[in-house]
């Protein structure tokens, strides 16, 4: 989820469409995941904030994204 990442850095809101937009091209000789699917991992590494808009989960997962 490298827009949630740069997104935080950069104070602006990851909106789910955007981070759909930006998982989808490079999968184009793959299997294409369903929103649902998308969602479910989205929840497991992020927050939902106001608006439809995510932010990483500020325990554990930001450690990840970050070193």
């Amino acid at each position: 989820m490298i827009s949630l990442n740069r997104n935080e850095r950069l104070a602006k809101k990851s909106h789910f469409n955007d981070i759909v937009l930006e998982i989808l091209p490079p999968l184009k000789n793959g299997i294409t995941p369903t929103n649902q699917t998308i969602l479910s991992v989205l929840e497991d590494i992020a927050e939902r904030t106001e608006n439809d808009c995510w932010r990483l989960k500020q325990i554990g997962q930001k450690k990840l994204f970050t070193e």
